[in-house]
């Protein structure tokens, strides 16, 4: 029987963006506990909270400074159980985020750390001597950078003469793995949130957690994004991280209800994110396949995107797919058409190929309405890589985390207060009180094919054939499992495409005949963008940017 995070439908909460309770413009965790009935009505199965632990902010909770509280911006403890609570009596499951790879500078460890090299937690963190060259000028130990600040990845530490590792921001001292005191600390967090409760765990950055011992440089590569020109061989990836992986499964495997283990591999390659489930599947239970988020609007692309993480997973593995998350710019930005119309149809078509995969699906939060990604002006840029990287506006995270919109209202429903980002321009006809009522709506469609989903063993749990014998313009798969078989066509051109010939076979087959002939008779439309629910496919040509999901 299928695990319960292998039905699931997952939803991502950036807490600051998804609802303000106190009017201080910044989402909380009460905000999320008022939403939860709209959460349950659009058929999502688990939360995915991003952090909201104590924090300097500096890269917006991600640089925590204790990982066993919350930050007061989101509330207290008392606040989170009940938010647990809460959800959990409406049969929503909740996973949170897991951010050991580092620390904030200001976490209590670091600054004993830093203090002396004889202090007792010194040896918590990554360190290498200041050494000086022929010149007399000081030496960086290699050329790994940091991702959020486009430089070296090493920061002078006066007190003790030492270079500290930081490969995010200077602010996010990486920890030392290799150190058993830090290692068993930080199974006492993953312990603590498990205590409490949780269904689970994001895992951030889980390819980071230990680096090279011999500190050796990088190649170089021509990738500018995400690799900022580096093969990144050295300072991601090593052998020991699948060991700590295993470790931590064991923990998430000795508490009761299925805690699942989510982890984000930050690369490009499936293969290499595949590989953490382990060979013998005893590492996570999921881990993020991002290749998807960086591919155009285009048939072959996305199929072959989709095909290839299908292909590196080891027998047994669970896939999961996402189009969006809150440190890529929104789908709805990506697979943009030439206006308004064209942009708003090809989100309907990619809500499609999401929910209709084989594999875990991941919303992010708003993706649902349609969000677009927002243009934030230089002097309300709150994310240090935007700040850094202005006016290239595409590298920046501010964009895909402005405000949730509730409604028409000021501020989109989100806050009575200023909200923390700008919100979105179209908040007063792109938002939840008015989708929910709008039976056209991109809202709508996700709900139609959540219920569809949610109904179909096919769809949840069956095996999946494409159909579609590499077209250039579509996208044709079928979905089987137990009696049930669907076939689910995408047209991606603005262009009416026949269904590819496997597909049409497939449909004509349902009718016991070969031939197209034979179709209007047989195959029935359980979901589509341009047929009426119920009738026959009939004729085999997808219109401009059809979906089509039919039982065959």
């Amino acid at each position: 029987m299928a695990k319960w995070w292998e039905r699931a439908i997952f939803y991502q909460i950036y807490p600051r963006s998804f609802r303000d309770s106190d009017g201080d413009g910044i989402g909380d965790l009460a905000g999320i506990e008022s939403r939860l009935d709209y959460l349950a009505e659009i058929g999502v199965d688990a939360l995915w909270i991003s952090p909201f632990y104590p924090s300097p902010m500096k890269d917006f909770g991600y640089d925590i400074s204790d990982f066993t509280g919350i930050h007061p911006i989101f509330g207290d403890m008392e606040s989170f159980k009940r938010l647990l609570a809460a959800a959990h009596a409406k049969g929503l499951r909740v996973v949170v985020d897991l951010v050991i790879n580092h620390t904030s500078d200001e976490h209590p460890w670091f600054v004993e750390a830093r203090s002396s090299r004889d202090a007792p937690k010194h040896d918590w963190y990554i360190w290498k001597p200041m050494k000086r060259n022929r010149l007399g000028l000081l030496r960086k130990p290699n050329n790994w950078v940091a991702q959020f600040e486009l430089s070296s990845a090493w920061w002078p530490n006066e007190e003790t003469g030492e270079w500290y590792l930081g490969t995010f921001t200077r602010n996010q001292p990486e920890v030392n793995w290799r150190n058993p005191d830090l290692r068993a600390a930080m199974y006492e967090v993953v312990r603590f949130w498990l205590d409490l409760g949780v269904d689970g765990y994001r895992m951030d950055v889980v390819n980071w957690y230990v680096k090279d011992a011999e500190f050796r440089s990088n190649p170089r590569n021509l990738v500018a994004n995400p690799d900022i020109f580096q093969r990144h061989i050295h300072d991601r990836d090593q052998p020991e991280i699948h060991g700590i992986c295993r470790e931590i499964r064991v923990i998430a495997d000795s508490y009761p209800g299925d805690r699942v283990l989510i982890g984000e591999i930050f690369c490009r390659d499936p293969r290499q994110a595949a590989s953490y489930h382990g060979a013998e599947l005893d590492e996570l239970h999921m881990a993020f396949n991002f290749d998807l988020l960086y591919r155009k609007w285009s048939a072959r692309e996305l199929r072959g995107s989709i095909r290839r993480w299908y292909d590196a997973l080891p027998p047994g593995a669970w896939p999961n797919m996402t189009l969006s998350n809150h440190d890529q710019p929104r789908h709805i930005w990506r697979f943009r058409g030439r206006n308004a119309a064209e942009t708003a149809a090809r989100s309907r078509v990619a809500a499609c190929l999401l929910l209709t995969l084989r594999g875990t699906p991941f919303i992010y939060y708003g993706e649902e309405l349609g969000m677009a990604q927002g243009i934030i002006a230089r002097k309300d840029l709150r994310d240090p890589l935007g700040i850094k990287t202005w006016p290239l506006r595409s590298l920046g995270r501010d964009g895909e985390r402005t405000p949730m919109q509730w409604d028409a209202g000021p501020a989109a429903g989100f806050t009575s207060g200023k909200p923390w980002l700008p919100v979105n321009p179209g908040w007063k006809y792109r938002n939840v009180e008015a989708e929910l009522t709008e039976s056209g709506s991109l809202l709508s469609w996700y709900r139609e094919l959540i219920v569809l989903r949610k109904a179909s063993v096919a769809l949840r749990e069956g095996d999946i054939e494409f159909l579609d014998g590499g077209d250039d313009d579509c996208i044709c798969f079928l979905r089987s499992g137990g009696k049930e078989r669907f076939m689910v066509a995408l047209n991606l051109c603005a262009r009416s495409r026949p269904v590819p010939e496997a597909s049409a076979r497939v449909l004509a087959g349902a009718a016991g005949a070969a031939g197209a002939a034979a179709v209007a008779a047989a195959a029935t439309v359980l979901a589509s963008t341009h047929r009426a629910r119920g009738q026959a496919v009939g004729e085999l040509l997808l219109s401009p940017y059809e979906a089509l999901v039919a039982r065959c």
